[in-house]
């Protein structure tokens, strides 16, 4: 069953990507927006359940969908690079099996332990 979930995620990261490359966004701001997401794991410093809320924030596919949905229908050609990147990175993670957090630790996900 995992190997179904990665490969799903695989497939919507090429597709992100795929579609990142076809609009021509910058590869200057791909490279430096692609971990900021992970940047939420600071709420980590503040105890499990704060970090996991934060680092689910950041990296859900709800937030990262709207933020291309605004940035294509409102025209915001930055809003929609930034929510392809996040939506990119999101996938990537997932790829590597780090999933929506739980408030028992970093390493308790929704996809298993990492």
């Amino acid at each position: 069953m995992k190997n179904i979930l990665k490969l799903e995620q695989l497939t919507l990261f090429i597709v992100i990507f795929s579609i990142y490359t076809h609009l021509n966004f910058s590869w200057v701001w791909f490279a430096v927006l692609f971990f900021t997401p992970d940047l939420a794991a600071i709420g980590y410093f503040f105890g499990n359940k704060i970090g996991a809320i934060c680092y689910n924030i950041a990296h859900n596919y709800i937030i990262s969908i709207l933020t291309c949905a605004i940035g294509y229908f409102y025209n915001l050609d930055t809003v929609l690079m930034v929510g392809l990147i996040i939506t990119s990175h999101i996938a990537f993670d997932r790829i590597l099996g780090y999933g929506l957090k739980k408030y028992d630790g970093f390493k308790f996900t929704h996809l298993g332990n990492i």
